[in-house]
């Protein structure tokens, strides 16, 4: 068995939403085997995330994490000898190997996955002082903790992390990618290359010797914030320097050789590559050999794909720009003009919209034809294929992690930018058409705000967010001075006037406002009280500058048409700008 904490940052710290997972709540129940809550006064499971929710509420000094998520895995084989009492008896050792014994906690058994595992979400809150308790090196209590369980119960012993710094023992990241993906992590190949690199460290003289010995093996010591880390030369990877050894570190090197000096070697035969985990054969090396073959074929395909949408995209925003100079060269009313200029970067944004697509559908092809992201996955795939082989090489070594597969966030994306096209269509539309600049606005305010609401639908239909509903079931009103006023389901209000969008006085009214007023407005927004409008122009340092340029460009228009001399132009100086008087738009209040 293995107990790994899952962290989370304090603002993902949600103990209602993590309760309700350990439940699978969503699921009604497919994948849970039982449930259960210690540590509470309520009888029931829904009682009992209740008052620990209120617990935490207690706790208004916490800046932290206020929940320990612990997750504990058992093996296949196991499962017969894993009764109920036997898991919560398991749980309860957890739990006072960590010191939460007295602590509430909610606990649920998920089969789902290969590996039975049991969640446990401790609350660290102390129900009777509420002060916050951190467990303090849990990871060796809980070692310690599972190795008792194995014994006590006859299961089949994992390897645990061993307090002696010694031991040769890879993190749990380098463990998860090496599960994940198959293929030896850097940190293993540096464990591997210690014994070679402690006898050199022990010939060396200068740092100039251990620059050399790291440099045999593919790697380099570098200098990282109070200490060193040793990278690798040719590509990606890095780890703490004591990580291999304690006589690595950067105490022990500087006392032997003196302050550290950067290295001046070039890398040699050495190198880290990836090998495959599993145990060697010629049908393993006959099949990692096509793996990357086809895996360079992928990664080149997909970069000349990026670099082809890339080039395009430039391309649309070139072209638009060069006719929105076009359209600064003209003499125009300035109303006319600012209309033509919102309607081209509305094709703008919708020409870039539909490239995208095209070019994410294409970058999918590509995926599709070569559908892994590692070597674990090229095997899976040809096991999928009849590959007996495959198969084969895939069993000859166990998994602890599962894959997360892509096809759910990928239909998310496609979802989300066929909604900001159509939004951008409707508001085209409603630019073109003949209908009143102030009324234009208006339908513009509802079709953002239909907009957000559809995005909100589709974030929960695809279990890509779980935030409360915002914007879902929103009611609009307009009234005799064409002011829209959007009613939110918590009762909240936004009324948007054009200029201006106010919102009523509570957080999650003025948290929809905010996130309405960016997607009305842009980002350069300012807030005053329950007020929201766009930044000033001087602080944006954008319309002079845009006034000054459609000056120059009326000037150098008439020149180049030979209409007038530069010098026949009639300038005069008016609200402290300089204006320029063309023929059919004198002013009879303004005098020469």
């Amino acid at each position: 068995m293995i107990a790994k904490r899952i962290k989370a940052k304090p603002q993902n710290d949600n103990y209602g939403q993590l309760g309700k997972y350990i439940a699978d709540a969503s699921h009604e129940g497919e994948k849970l085997l039982v449930a259960w809550h210690a540590g509470c006064q309520s009888e029931t499971y829904e009682t009992a995330l209740m008052e620990i929710q209120s617990t935490q509420a207690m706790n208004t000094r916490c800046k932290g994490e206020k929940t320990y998520h612990l997750v504990v895995s058992f093996r296949p084989e196991d499962e017969s000898k894993l009764t109920p009492a036997a898991l919560q008896d398991i749980e309860k050792a957890m739990a006072e190997a960590l010191g939460l014994g007295e602590h509430q906690r909610l606990c649920g058994v998920h089969q789902n996955t290969n590996n039975m595992h049991l969640h446990i979400a401790y609350n660290m809150i102390d129900p009777e002082q509420f002060t916050k308790k951190e467990p303090y090196r849990d990871f060796y209590k809980l070692s310690e903790a599972c190795r008792a369980m194995e014994t006590k119960y006859g299961l089949v012993a994992d390897n645990g992390i061993s307090k002696d710094r010694e031991a040769a023992q890879i993190g749990q990241r380098a463990a998860s990618m090496e599960a994940q993906a198959g293929e030896q992590s850097f940190q293993s190949y540096a464990l591997e290359c210690k014994a070679a690199l402690l006898t050199a460290l022990d010939k060396s003289t200068s740092w100039l010797d251990v620059h050399a010995a790291m440099a045999e093996h593919g790697m380099a010591i570098k200098a990282h914030g109070n200490g060193l880390a040793v990278v690798n030369i040719n590509g990606k990877g890095a780890i703490k320097a004591s990580a291999i050894h304690r006589s690595l570190s950067k105490k022990c090197l500087e006392n032997r050789f003196g302050a550290y000096t950067a290295s001046t070697v070039g890398a040699s035969a050495g190198k880290y590559n990836r090998k495959p985990l599993q145990p060697k054969t010629p049908e393993r090396e006959k099949l990692y050999a096509e793996y990357q073959n086809l895996w360079e074929q992928r990664q080149s395909q997909l970069a000349a794909m990026q670099k082809y949408i890339n080039t395009n995209l430039l391309s649309i925003n070139a072209r638009y720009r060069d006719e929105q100079n076009a359209l600064i060269m003209r003499i125009l009313p300035r109303r006319s003009k600012n209309s033509l200029r919102h309607i081209l970067k509305l094709k703008e944004q919708q020409a870039m919209e539909e490239f995208r697509a095209t070019g994410q559908a294409r970058l999918k092809e590509i995926r599709n034809i070569y559908p892994f992201h590692n070597w674990n996955g090229f095997l899976k795939w040809q096991a999928d294929n009849g590959n007996e082989i495959a198969l084969a090489v895939l069993r000859s070594r166990k998994l602890e992690t599962e894959q997360v597969g892509r096809k759910s966030q990928e239909t998310y994306f496609a979802a989300r930018r066929e909604i900001k096209r159509w939004a951008l269509e409707k508001e085209l539309q409603i630019a073109g058409s003949s209908i009143g600049k102030k009324h234009q606005s208006g339908l513009v305010a509802i079709t953002r705000m239909e907009q957000l609401a559809a995005q909100e639908v589709l974030q929960r239909t695809s279990d890509m967010g779980n935030q409360a509903l915002l914007f879902s079931r929103v009611q609009h009103t307009i009234d005799n001075s064409g002011i829209i006023i959007f009613q939110l389901i918590n009762g909240g209000t936004i009324r948007d006037t054009g200029k201006k969008v106010y919102f009523s006085c509570d957080e999650t009214t003025r948290k929809a406002a905010m996130i309405y007023g960016q997607i009305r407005f842009g980002k350069g927004i300012q807030v005053k009280g329950n007020t929201i409008e766009r930044k000033p122009y001087g602080k944006q340092n954008r319309y002079w500058a845009g006034d000054h340029k459609l000056c120059l460009a009326g000037i150098k228009q008439i020149y180049r048409n030979g209409l007038r001399t530069l010098s026949e132009l009639n300038v005069v100086r008016f609200c402290k700008r300089t204006k320029m008087l063309l023929q059919g738009h004198a002013r009879p209040d303004l005098e020469l």
